[in-house]
């Protein structure tokens, strides 16, 4: 293995996280998922919260399965997670209280207070951050106002992959690309937006430095050194700590005008750009502008993805009912067109709770073929996905003046052929599906550009087509 280069990398998401050991040689990736475990969260007083320490005990036991397998030498560790959640820490660097999930509903009515302060024009005017309930900027307006107990012993806001690294390593810093995501960024300056922080009477001292992804930050603690077996000279790298951002760098489409979907629980469909778009267009049609790798933006929107499906599983095996996401699929095929259509976009869908009877109770509101057939419901949810796209693809090519000729759609959600033929059908443009672990080949991929065993992107998307199956369709 004397010139094989090993990378670790954490990626956590809504659902699951995993500890992936990442294998270079020459131009050839090969990956090693070593652990994967829950990301655990829980309910308790009608609050939701992350449960970041049983997590973080979850991280530890894929560092020490990392070396057991490949011994104790990396070129370095990367992280990735989802946007908008952050841990709060005070004086002594003790985390004050779990980090809120973004599905807890105690900003449900937040984003009106903050536009009495800042318009919602003038807001995304100066982010370019499409508004959701969950953005931290209503998350913190809320601790700011409501929590005001809590937010006052705080010291230091670290976002979710932030907080990780700093367990890992002290180090308190920001990745730009998630920070990004919480509405309080300047996309032309990839700073915090300081005037907004003011006008909000947020703490300007909780907002650590932030940081470009590809930087080296850290080392590890020796303690974890010693509790992992790890090297404690093992470098940290800042990826593109936004799992999405991380996604994007896996994308492999050689078109000028490509467009790429991350899909998963969520569908994120986008563009890369060197500047964002602000136009009051682009706030219309609720499009975000996401700091991406080596200086882009990620100019995209967030759709629901396959969350309906995972919660009509969830909602079906209560019931006693198992299914795998294979068979689900394939009852949907079988079952054929629905000739019917959901706006997932529409809020009742977006908490959980019963799926399946949210579903049919949408299409008789609204006077459409409904039935209780589980091939139907879940072939309506993936036909009405792919109509989702297609309408997100025309307004990015309305909006950027860009005709796109392929999609490349990377995660989990490719796994399923019947959305990946039904998008295709639905765009009428070639779609290219893969690789399959696109957020971690993502994180490994700037951990390795980091580390100067890699030029830069492009050189890594070749990597990438050389190493992973990517189906056309």
């Amino acid at each position: 293995m004397l010139n094989i280069k090993k990378f670790i990398g954490l990626d956590l998401g809504a659902e699951s996280g995993r500890c992936v050991v990442a294998l270079l040689e020459g131009n050839r990736l090969n990956l090693d998922e070593i652990y994967r475990f829950t990301t655990h969260n829980y309910t308790k007083n009608n609050q939701f919260h992350w449960d970041i320490n049983k997590i973080f005990d979850e991280i530890i036991i894929g560092l020490k399965k990392s070396v057991e397998k490949y011994g104790s030498e990396f070129e370095s560790i990367g992280i990735d997670t989802w946007g908008v959640d952050y841990a709060l820490i005070d004086s002594e660097n003790k985390l004050l209280n779990d980090p809120y999930h973004y599905r807890d509903d105690r900003t449900d009515n937040i984003a009106e207070e903050v536009f009495e302060v800042i318009s919602k024009d003038e807001l995304y005017n100066l982010t370019g951050i499409q508004t959701q309930q969950f953005n931290t900027i209503f998350q913190l307006f809320h601790e700011f106002n409501y929590n005001t107990s809590q937010i006052s012993k705080a010291q230091k806001f670290l976002l979710m992959p932030d907080y990780i690294k700093f367990l890992l390593s002290g180090v308190i810093n920001a990745e730009y690309t998630i920070a990004s995501t919480t509405g309080l960024t300047d996309q032309n300056k990839r700073d915090w937006d300081w005037d907004i922080i003011d006008r909000l009477k947020f703490n300007r001292n909780l907002f650590p430095p932030i940081v470009e992804p590809g930087e080296k930050v850290g080392t590890l603690f020796p303690e974890i050194s010693k509790l992992t077996g790890l090297k404690n000279t093992t470098p940290i790298i800042a990826t593109g700590q936004h799992d999405t951002a991380s996604a994007v760098v896996s994308a492999p489409s050689q078109k000028k005008n490509w467009a790429f979907l991350s899909s998963g629980t969520w569908s994120i469909m986008g563009v890369e750009l060197d500047k964002p778009v602000t136009r009051k267009i682009a706030m219309d049609k609720n499009f975000s502008n996401e700091g991406g790798v080596q200086g882009t933006i990620r100019f995209l929107k967030n759709i629901i993805g396959l969350w309906p499906i995972q919660e009509c599983r969830r909602e079906w095996l209560i019931k006693g009912k198992k299914y795998n996401y294979p068979d689900l699929t394939k009852m949907a095929e079988e079952f054929g067109s629905t000739e019917s259509w959901l706006n997932l976009n529409d809020p009742l869908f977006f908490k959980a709770g019963n799926m399946p009877d949210k579903i049919i109770s949408f299409l008789k509101e609204t006077n459409q073929n409904n039935n209780d057939e589980i091939g139907f419901l879940i072939r309506v949810v993936l036909e009405s996905l792919a109509f989702n796209y297609r309408f997100a693809l025309h307004e990015i090519e309305l909006i950027t003046g860009n005709k796109i000729t392929e999609l490349n759609a990377v995660g989990g959600g490719v796994q399923n052929e019947l959305l990946c033929q039904l998008t295709a059908d639905a765009l009428n443009i070639p779609v290219l599906a893969g690789p399959i672990e696109g957020t971690i080949i993502g994180n490994i991929g700037v951990q390795s550009i980091a580390t100067n065993l890699v030029k830069d992107l492009k050189s890594f998307r070749d990597i990438v087509r050389n190493s992973f199956e990517i189906k056309t369709y």
